[in-house]
């Protein structure tokens, strides 16, 4: 096992030990996510269907499982700075506009490899394809991994990830096989979006989330370790 599959498997580790500390996540970006709902209906937009209310538990979930990954970063990344999991909450808070240019980056990908079966899972492909570039971009931004920024960090991570694509079904396959309601990406707890979603669609979410989140994990580690020593005097550079 190379260095970045060692810090990938504990990060792994990591997160799943420390669970009540995702639940905690979980909740507050539950939150988030439900008040952004009310004033959207207050606003005039009206009370959100089905699928838009999974598309907001899928991606509050997700911006949870990005700041638990920060946080495995922080404690088990020798070489990060102090102050890395909180400059990740904040950049990832600010980032939504880049988010949005990601989105549309990623959907004309999806559309030259050719659609999926089922729409869904393209648009589910898109949202974590794009929550993950904005992660490693956040990584580039906020230290600089042996000079990296943040759109050379993420191209680190999507080389990888897109040299590793069997590693990827073989994630998800396993996801899937153990899908249930809880213990694969805090869904029981990102309350109260997820507990308005369909079980069986909860439980799916969550395992496909869970496949996802192992997979970036392990293509972020094996670019840290490729990357090199933070250099935070790069930004100024």
């Amino acid at each position: 096992m190379n260095s970045g599959e060692l810090l990938g498997a504990t990060l792994v580790t990591w997160m799943v030990e420390n669970r009540p500390a995702l639940d905690e996540r979980m909740k507050e970006e539950g939150s988030k996510a439900l008040i952004h709902e009310f004033m959207a209906a207050e606003g005039g937009q009206g009370l959100p269907s089905p699928e838009e209310r999974l598309d907001r538990a899928r991606q509050a979930s997700a911006r949870a499982w990005l700041r638990h990954l920060a946080a495995a970063i922080q404690a088990n990344w020798t070489a990060a700075p102090a102050t890395f999991a909180s400059g990740m909450d904040t950049f990832l808070v600010a980032g939504e506009e880049r988010l949005e240019a990601l989105k549309l980056d990623e959907e004309a990908r999806a559309e030259q490899r050719g659609l999926a079966a089922d729409p869904n899972d393209d648009h589910r492909e898109v949202e974590l394809r794009s929550l993950g570039r904005l992660f490693a971009e956040g990584i580039g931004s906020t230290c600089h991994p042996g000079g990296d920024d943040g759109p050379s960090f993420a191209k680190r991570v999507t080389e990888w990830q897109s040299e590793h694509l069997l590693r990827n079904r073989e994630l998800v396959e396993d996801a899937i096989a153990r899908t249930t309601p809880e213990g694969l990406s805090g869904s029981d707890v990102a309350a109260p979006l997820w507990e308005r979603a369909p079980e069986t669609a909860r439980a799916r979410e969550a395992a496909l989330l869970w496949a996802r989140v192992q997979f970036l994990t392990e293509a972020v580690a094996d670019a840290l370790m490729a990357a090199g020593p933070p250099q935070l005097d790069a930004a100024s550079a």
